[in-house]
């Protein structure tokens, strides 16, 4: 009786592991699969974002006979890293309501490489609330419903930088534009971005004086040092 047992348990022991080292190739093989992303294609583009909101979906429309196909899809967001003259261009499922200069939902995101002065912030947040500065990245993006109401409100904003336009006047002028094309006619503010930008557009910043000398690296030392002693304790 041992005898026969024996195998028995072996086999059954080799089909159990046979198993979980099925288990195990499979698993990996669709982590590996899913850490790559797919080509998109019109198929799974529209699959993907049918029943996003109308204003989404008009944008990607608009978008894709532009610029062709996305470079990624997900299910929040659609993105083109092949937008010239824009850096990338996004366009969020998700819809945020923006009453300036007309009624429109916030899903069409694009930037620009684009130094912003420091002392120009405030102003440009005062113009447009859609305006979004990354200091670090050298970044100036605007969120719209559309391209044009995007090229414009940038436009404006270098305008306001350039010190050629108060707040109060670019406002004007972002509204009676938009207003404009809404009615179906256009200008240069619309037409396409009327500024350039050269070189380098980042800003690194630069460490505290207190830094420089070493004095966090000493301290956190210290803490470090101060915790592994209560571990040990």
């Amino acid at each position: 009786m041992k005898n026969f047992l024996v195998p028995f348990a072996i086999s059954a022991l080799l089909v159990v592991t046979g198993c979980s080292h099925k288990k195990r190739s499979k698993k990996l093989s669709m982590e590996s699969a899913s850490s790559h992303s797919m080509p998109v294609t019109q198929e799974g583009l529209t699959q993907t974002t049918e029943s996003w909101p109308e204003p989404s979906r008009a944008a990607i429309s608009s978008l894709n006979t532009k610029y062709g196909l996305p470079s990624a899809v997900t299910e929040d967001m659609v993105v083109w890293n092949n937008s010239l003259p824009f850096e990338r261009t996004i366009v969020f499922k998700e819809e945020v309501n923006h009453q300036f200069p007309i009624q429109h939902s916030d899903v069409l995101m694009q930037t620009v490489d684009y130094r912003v002065p420091l002392d120009k912030v405030s102003a440009l947040a005062k113009f447009d609330g859609s305006l979004i500065i990354d200091r670090t990245k050298g970044e100036l993006s605007s969120r719209n419903d559309k391209e044009e109401m995007n090229i414009l409100s940038l436009n404006l904003a270098d305008k306001i930088i350039r010190g050629e336009m108060t707040v109060e006047q670019a406002r004007r002028a972002y509204r009676k534009n938009a207003e404009a094309f809404a009615a179906g006619t256009s200008s240069q503010l619309i037409s396409g971005l009327s500024f350039k930008t050269e070189g380098s557009t980042q800003d690194p910043d630069s460490m505290m004086e207190s830094q420089e000398e070493g004095q966090p690296v000493i301290r956190r030392t210290i803490e470090t040092e101060e915790v592994q002693e209560i571990i040990e304790d």
